[in-house]
């Protein structure tokens, strides 16, 4: 290689490696831009395949703001709201009538792990000793009151007919 006078070698060989380094980092940008494009037609495909599988059971949402109003449409199985009306019924057919406040949490989670994944659960406790466990799926709901004359437990199905047991305390 031929040197002009007065040129240091070492300020040669460092432009070509900078030069180096930029190309380098130029591939690299290229190669992360071509896995993101990919990776966004991948998600694009599966979603597309996913969705047409779930076409079975549409169940829609009103979502109420307070200036306009949108409606959600949120895509639900079948199976999962049958399982959450078959769980019911069974509690129902138990005829469960456990009083103590302190059984709450232990009956939340024996039915809350037999329900759809989706299913939401809070634990209420009221006045005058009063308490109750609630189950939502959707549109579908279960809930278990007790109270000072008894327990009472209310189904509503996902054809929105209601289902009710009650044990009254007899004074």
């Amino acid at each position: 290689m031929y040197i002009k006078k007065g040129v240091n070698r070492e300020f040669i060989v460092g432009a070509l490696m900078v030069k180096f380094l930029i190309f380098i980092v130029f591939i690299i940008a290229v190669f992360a831009c071509s896995q993101i494009v990919r990776k966004i037609k991948i998600n694009d495909a599966f979603k597309s395949k996913y969705f047409a599988k779930l076409n079975s059971v549409k169940v829609s949402m009103t979502k109420a703001s307070t200036h306009t109003s949108e409606e959600i449409v949120e895509v639900v199985d079948e199976y999962e709201q049958q399982l959450f009306d078959d769980v019911a019924a069974i509690f129902l057919a138990s005829e469960t009538h456990e009083m103590k406040k302190e059984q709450a949490v232990n009956i939340q989670e024996y039915v809350l792990n037999k329900m759809p994944i989706q299913t939401q659960t809070s634990l209420r406790n009221l006045d005058l000793e009063e308490w109750s466990i609630y189950w939502g799926f959707y549109h579908q709901s279960l809930e278990y009151y007790v109270g000072r004359y008894g327990v009472f437990i209310t189904h509503v199905d996902r054809d929105g007919l209601e289902h009710q047991y009650s044990y009254r305390i007899t004074e």
